[in-house]
């Protein structure tokens, strides 16, 4: 009698993005042979019990990502810049990344593909895909023209085990990384915020509303972002006019009361305008009794975020005139948006002078959950007191050292 001992062969492995960190939740497959095979894996994967001598093929897919996760006006401008040949990409993944619509090349097509998604135009990509996938060990010939790359791993007659065969990730959309919340970025700045602010709201016998949106420290900027909320019920959009940028919009959730903006100058020229000066003109049909009715700066579609020309983050708030002349007399301030998602908690706070300000947030039954001091400037500040971990439901902010106390409520 002779024994016959089959080892086993077994492939393993990580799936990462290009700084390093683990990517949850891909789904890897593979054909062995006649087998085929298939997994969910978070960051390290694993084949064992493969059959000697046969043939292996892996290939891995994402599909299930936010949508919008670290894709911004950022990016659509670093993607522009690369174009125009004035701050070309060094890393072969950024010219994956940006190539959304899998046409192997950086184009305005794919310029156009972000902006719907950012635009709530679009909910994805050509394809559905959110991320592609590099084997790792490939070599690119030119790395300035990575197409095509190899994006899958193959054994011929595999006999020995396989460790290591890390795949990278290339999040589609996202060429400046923030898709990576463990990369450090510049913090936000609140010093130089952006204002849009607007007269009321006309309430005259009049059938169409034309609402300016005027700007102030609008100041050597590259590009911004934003959505703007309404009373659906008593407002019917109608159109943008006076529309000097070219700024580009989003009407899909126009019906919910909801518009989207983005602007990117087409040769990524930076821009100001002097304060005072007419950003827009928004117009709408009325509807119904518009008394005391205001417009909503906030980032429940498109994210509220500008960019200077040194791609730093900086803040945008909007103010009706009614509360710039209350704001000469005493602080105010307010939490934008409310409701808000996933326990994220922003306040805006207009100071007559410089002060330390505490926030305490309480629930129903009067229960302490947060405390968070934070020193105010002189002037417009926008401060983000929490980040998730906080159940959905009512809640009260108060601000010690600046009077009012604020329902908020959140949805998770």
């Amino acid at each position: 009698t002779v024994n016959i001992l089959v080892k086993n062969i077994m492939v393993t492995g990580r799936i990462i993005d290009r700084f390093g960190k683990l990517i949850p939740n891909v789904n890897v497959s593979g054909l062995s042979g006649t087998n085929k095979l298939s997994g969910v894996f978070s960051g390290n994967y694993s084949f064992p019990c493969l059959t000697p001598k046969d043939n292996f093929n892996i290939k891995f897919q994402k599909t299930n990502i936010n949508k919008t996760n670290g894709i911004s006006s950022l990016d659509l401008a670093m993607i522009q810049s690369d174009i125009l040949g004035k701050a070309v990409f060094k890393s072969p993944y950024q010219i994956i990344a940006g190539d959304v619509n899998g046409d192997h090349k950086l184009s305005a097509l794919d310029i156009v593909y972000i902006k719907r998604l950012i635009l709530n135009i679009d909910n994805t990509f050509p394809g559905g895909n959110s991320m592609v996938f590099v084997d790792s060990s490939y070599v690119f010939p030119d790395s300035s023209n990575p197409f095509p790359y190899k994006d899958s791993i193959s054994y011929i007659g595999l006999s020995i085990n396989k460790k290591n065969q890390t795949m990278i990730a290339c999040i589609l959309g996202d060429v400046s990384g923030d898709y990576n919340t463990s990369i450090a970025r510049p913090l936000i700045d609140n010093i130089n915020t952006v204002e849009l602010s607007y007269e009321p709201i006309n309430t005259t016998n009049e059938s169409f509303i034309r609402i300016p949106i005027k700007v102030k420290n609008f100041k050597e900027l590259l590009t911004m972002q934003f959505t703007i909320g309404f009373n659906s019920s008593k407002l019917k959009w109608k159109a943008l006019e006076n529309n000097h940028l070219g700024i580009e919009m989003g009407t899909n959730h126009a019906d919910e009361g909801k518009l989207t903006f983005l602007w990117l100058d087409p040769q990524n020229t930076i821009r100001s305008l002097d304060d005072g000066s007419i950003l827009m003109e928004l117009v709408f049909e009325k509807i119904g009794n518009c008394t005391n009715q205001q417009l909503d700066l906030n980032s429940s579609l498109t994210t509220v975020e500008a960019f200077d020309k040194e791609y730093q983050k900086i803040g945008i708030i909007m103010k009706s005139s009614l509360i710039n002349t209350i704001e000469n007399e005493k602080d105010t301030w307010a939490v934008s948006p409310n409701p808000t998602k996933d326990g994220v908690i922003k306040v805006q706070i207009n100071l007559k002078d410089k002060k330390v300000v505490v926030f305490r947030l309480l629930d129903n039954t009067g229960r302490l959950l947060l405390t968070k001091q934070v020193e105010g400037m002189k002037g417009s500040n926008h401060f983000t007191l929490r980040e998730g971990n906080i159940a959905s439901g009512t809640y009260y902010l108060q601000a010690v050292g600046v009077e009012g106390i604020h329902q908020l409520i959140i949805n998770n």
